[in-house]
């Protein structure tokens, strides 16, 4: 692969669960110096740390919904970014999120005022709707409404001519297949097995259907339960989807080009 539009580094590829070799779903996508975190579960900023990143030097956040799991870790960056040295000095942190996760942030602040009140040069809010397009460091970055929560966001970046689709957790839906399609990477989150699935997320084979139906170039499946073999999931994903399929694990990494996409570091 020639130079990479984007690099991926998996922060978290568990649940709820608290498990040693998987945090709460997180995700660093990287491009020209702009580091962009994707949700920020329980033990996201640990991942980054062992990952070898700065977060002072992180540019945007993007919650996929409003569930403990996925931004577990925004309480300490917010507190970080008041009375870290560091992040206090030099931050510069856009937070993306439905326009239905405002009341969340102003709540975080009514219980713990001050301490978790970052000044606006070190965290900027932008709250967003389903359909909206907007530029976001080196990405064209386009939001459509996910199937799990009222709020729920998936989102689409692109760069160079590649393309990486983050579903967040969701059912799939015609016009979520649409939103995707063509991408290069797609993340979707498998919470369950196909026999036992979760209702609001993906099984296996679904996730597959939807790869296969948006004709995306290769699948990434995360948000792992205990009782799920991350094997047998790429599997059962794998009989409906002819390209790469692969079961994300905490600090794997991955470079996604225009029609292309690789593991780097398969694991930590």
């Amino acid at each position: 692969m020639s130079s990479p539009a984007m690099l991926l580094t998996v922060l978290g590829s568990g649940s709820c669960e608290l498990r040693r070799e998987r945090s709460s779903p997180a995700y660093l996508l990287e491009a020209q110096g702009f580091g962009l975190l994707l949700d920020l579960g329980q033990g996201a900023l640990r991942r980054l740390l062992d990952s070898g990143r700065d977060p002072a030097a992180l540019g945007g956040l993007l919650l996929s919904h409003h569930h403990p799991d996925h931004l577990g870790d925004l309480i300490p960056l917010l507190f970080a970014l008041n009375y870290d040295p560091r992040l206090r000095q030099r931050a510069s942190l856009s937070l993306l999120a439905h326009a239905g996760l405002e009341p969340l942030l102003a709540g975080l602040e009514g219980l713990f005022g001050s301490w978790l009140t970052p000044p606006p040069e070190r965290l900027a809010p932008t709250w967003l709707q389903p359909g909206q397009e907007l530029a976001l460091g080196p990405w064209r970055l386009r939001a459509a409404a996910a199937e799990h929560t009222p709020f729920s966001l998936a989102y689409r970046l692109e760069r160079e001519g590649a393309s990486l689709v983050y579903l967040g957790d969701s059912q799939a839906s015609p016009q979520l297949a649409e939103f995707c399609l063509g991408a290069d990477l797609l993340i979707a989150h498998c919470a369950g097995s196909d026999q036992a699935p979760k209702p609001g997320h993906l099984s296996p084979r679904q996730a597959g259907r939807l790869a296969a139906q948006a004709r995306a170039g290769a699948l990434l499946l995360s948000h792992f339960y205990v009782d799920v073999d991350p094997a047998q999931a790429v599997a059962a994903a794998g009989a409906l989807f002819a390209g790469p399929v692969w079961a994300a694990e905490d600090l794997m990494s991955l470079a996604i080009a225009n029609g292309h996409c690789q593991i780097l570091v398969p694991h930590g």
